[in-house]
């Protein structure tokens, strides 16, 4: 699941340290959500994305990407290829400087026709268990992290955490009330601000 992150300090009683991180959505926040992304070349970077993704690792601040992908349990694709596609994506990230500490997604849908992934679960957002799980791998104090993404489900996991959400991408009526902003660039640049970064 990856290691804690270098930068992991020491609190006065030997302790590890918590910090802050980003819990980014994929899909219609790094990107283009074309519906179930099951394979490389379908994948294709939101302007300003890996650059803002940059900005974050910039300023020490620890990226996890948290992702729904009930296209498993439907049978539209397997594990290997969401694998894949988070390779892919960690390459053209890369290739703009910037980098995620942790992919995780949940595969698991009660509505699924993959036995194996049929099932309700409590890593798929706005459940906090994908949360959690970067909490443990990255050390993060989940009350003083961002989610950011496009849909309700993100913004609940923000409620369900602790945490601050923020929208990105079409504003949305049924999650007003919360910090929207067109793509992930925006949002980066009011968190830095609102962070003092």
């Amino acid at each position: 699941m990856g290691a804690p992150h270098p930068c992991t300090s020491e609190a006065p009683n030997g302790a590890v340290e918590k910090r802050p991180g980003v819990l980014l959505d994929r899909d219609g926040t790094i990107i283009v959500d074309a519906g179930f992304v099951g394979s490389v070349d379908r994948v294709q970077l939101i302007p300003g994305a890996a650059e803002a993704i940059a900005s974050f690792n910039a300023a020490g601040l620890p990226v996890a990407v948290l992702t729904n992908q009930s296209g498993v349990a439907r049978g539209f694709f397997g594990t290997d290829d969401v694998e894949r596609v988070h390779s892919y994506l960690a390459e053209l990230l890369a290739e703009s400087g910037a980098h995620v500490d942790l992919f995780l997604y949940c595969p698991y849908h009660p509505d699924g026709v993959v036995e194996e992934f049929a099932r309700a679960s409590n890593d798929r957002k706005p459940k906090p268990g994908m949360a959690i799980a970067a909490a443990e791998a990255l050390e993060l104090d989940l009350s003083r992290s961002w989610v950011i993404g496009d849909r309700p489900d993100d913004i609940g996991l923000a409620v369900a955490i602790g945490g601050r959400g923020v929208v990105v991408g079409q504003p949305r009526r049924d999650i007003e009330g919360v910090p929207w902003f067109a793509d992930l660039a925006a949002a980066a640049g009011f968190i830095l601000e609102a962070m003092g970064k």
